[in-house]
C-alpha cells in the first residue's frame, strides 16, 4: 500500500494487484448523521443523491452512460460517520472514472429544480424503510440508546428535515464538508500510483477557504431505556441494546469473537438456541455497530408476540452463560476461523481491499495490516471474552425496544430483569 497527500492535502492511498485487470476507487468523505446538526438531519444522504444529479460538465444521464460504456460500476452510500463515493472499471479506464467522480465531487450543480425533485425521491425512500420494520427497528434501538444525538437519529433524516432542505443548505453543507481535510482517496488494482496522483491533480480540483467542520458531538452515557412503537405488523420485531466500543478500543477483536459465537452465524448459541432448539423465531442475530466516539451492541429476533418472555428468557440464559463461564476449545476455533475466513476471502476482492484503505484511514488515520489483525485474533482467550461479556452485557446498561402489535405484549421490562 502506498500513501500520498496531493497539493490540495487530500490523502491518497493505492495498492497494486498485478494479477487483476480491474481498478475499485473510492472517494471517502466525512460527511454523515454524526456531523449533522439539528436543522439539517439527512442532508449527508441528500447530497449523496444529489451528486448523480449532474456537474458542470456531464448530466445526470452522461455521468452514469459514461460509466456503463465501459462496462464499469458506479454507486454511493452514506453511513453516519461517512459517504462513500465507488466506480469500479477496467484498469485501462482509471482516467475516465477518476474524471467522472471528481468532476461529480469538486464541480456538482445542485440545480433547485433537481433539490426540489430530490426531496420527493427521498421522502419515497422514507416510505420505503418505513414499511420494512426488520430494518426499521435498528433505528428505534440506536435512537434508544442515543436520544437527541446524531448516532441516534436516522440516516435519511425524517420528513419534516428533508421539506426543509433547499439549494443553499446544500451548498452550506458542501463547502464545510467536501473539503480536502475530510476526503480520502483509496484505489486497488492493476494501477501505478504515481498515475493516480497526476489524474487526481488533473481531474479532482477541490480548495476551501473555510475551515473543514470535524467537530464531534459529546456522546450520550449509556442508560437503561425502553421504546414500544405500536405497528401492524403480523410478527413482532424486538431489538436488545447493550454498551459497545469505538473503532479504537483495544478490545474490539474480542467484541468481534464474543459476537461470532454469541449470535452471527447459524453455528451460533442463539440461532441454536432460539431457532434450532425452541423454534420461535425465524431469524434472530445479533451485531455489533461501533463508531469513533463510541459503539452499541445488538441483538434482534422477529416472532410470535406470544412468545417474547419466552424469547427473553432464553437470550437472558445465553448472556448469562457468557458471563458465567468460560467458552470451550471447539468454540473458540470455529469462531477464529471464521472471523480469519472473512477477511481473507475479502482480500479477494479489489472493492474490498479499497474499502479497507478508505475506512481505516478516513476514520482512524491508519489501515492495520492483515497480519496484525489475524495476530490480535488469535490472541484472544476464553477469558478475554468472559471478561468482555461480564462488563458490557449488563442489564442495568441494556436498552430495549419491540416494534409491532404491542398492545399484546406482557411488561417486557420485567421479563427482561427476570431473564437476567
Amino acid at each position: 500500500m502506498r500513501v500520498s497527500k496531493n497539493g490540495a492535502g487530500i490523502v491518497v492511498a493505492s495498492e497494486y494487484i498485478p494479477h487483476v485487470q480491474t481498478v475499485a476507487l473510492g472517494f471517502w468523505v466525512r460527511s454523515g448523521t454524526l456531523y449533522e446538526q439539528e436543522a439539517e438531519q439527512g442532508v449527508s444522504h441528500f447530497l449523496e443523491h444529489m451528486f448523480f444529479k449532474g456537474s458542470q460538465k456531464r448530466s445526470a444521464r452522461e455521468i452514469v452512460e459514461a460509466i456503463d460504456a465501459v462496462g464499469g460500476e458506479l454507486n454511493a452510500y452514506t453511513t453516519k460517520e461517512y459517504t462513500c463515493f465507488y466506480v469500479k472499471v477496467l484498469m485501462e479506464h482509471l482516467g475516465l472514472a477518476v474524471d467522472v467522480l471528481g468532476n461529480m465531487l469538486s464541480a456538482p450543480n445542485f440545480e433547485i429544480a433537481d433539490v426540489e425533485k430530490e426531496k420527493q425521491i427521498v421522502l419515497e425512500e422514507i416510505s420505503l424503510y418505513e414499511d420494512a420494520p426488520d430494518e426499521l427497528i435498528h433505528d428505534y434501538l440506536a435512537s434508544t440508546i442515543w436520544p437527541n444525538h446524531p448516532l441516534g437519529l436516522p440516516i435519511l433524516g425524517n420528513r419534516s428535515s428533508i421539506l426543509a432542505l433547499d439549494q443553499q443548505k446544500c451548498w452550506d453543507f458542501y463547502r464545510r464538508h467536501y473539503h480536502p481535510k475530510n476526503i480520502v482517496v483509496t484505489a486497488a488494482g492493476n494501477l501505478d500510483h504515481e498515475q493516480l496522483m497526476e489524474l487526481l491533480e488533473e481531474k479532482f480540483i477541490l480548495h476551501r477557504d473555510l475551515e473543514a467542520d470535524v467537530r464531534l458531538p459529546v456522546v450520550i452515557p449509556y442508560a437503561e431505556r425502553t421504546c414500544l412503537v405500536a405497528k401492524q405488523t403480523e410478527q413482532l420485531h424486538i431489538c436488545l441494546g447493550f454498551p459497545g466500543l469505538p473503532w479504537q478500543h483495544e478490545d474490539i477483536y474480542t467484541l468481534g469473537m464474543l459476537n461470532n459465537i454469541l449470535g452471527s452465524g447459524m453455528s451460533s448459541r442463539l440461532f441454536q438456541k432460539v431457532r434450532e432448539e425452541m423454534g420461535i423465531v425465524y431469524s434472530i442475530y445479533s451485531y455489533s455497530a461501533s463508531f469513533v466516539p463510541n459503539g452499541y451492541y445488538g441483538i434482534y429476533a422477529g416472532l410470535s408476540p406470544r412468545n417474547a418472555e419466552q424469547l427473553l428468557s432464553a437470550i437472558g440464559g445465553e448472556l448469562g452463560a457468557l458471563k458465567s463461564g468460560l467458552v470451550n476449545d471447539v468454540e473458540l476455533s470455529r469462531a477464529r476461523e471464521q472471523v480469519k475466513g472473512s477477511i481473507i476471502m475479502g482480500l479477494e476482492s479489489t472493492a474490498n481491499r479499497m474499502s479497507r484503505m478508505g475506512r481505516g484511514l478516513l476514520l482512524l488515520g491508519e489501515v492495520t495490516s492483515t497480519a496484525e489483525i489475524i495476530r490480535k485474533i488469535e490472541s484472544v482467550t476464553p477469558a478475554d471474552i468472559q471478561r468482555l461479556a461480564g462488563t458490557m452485557l449488563l442489564n442495568s446498561h441494556s436498552s430495549l425496544c419491540a416494534l409491532g402489535p404491542t398492545a399484546e405484549l406482557p411488561n417486557l421490562r420485567q421479563a427482561l430483569h427476570a431473564a437476567f
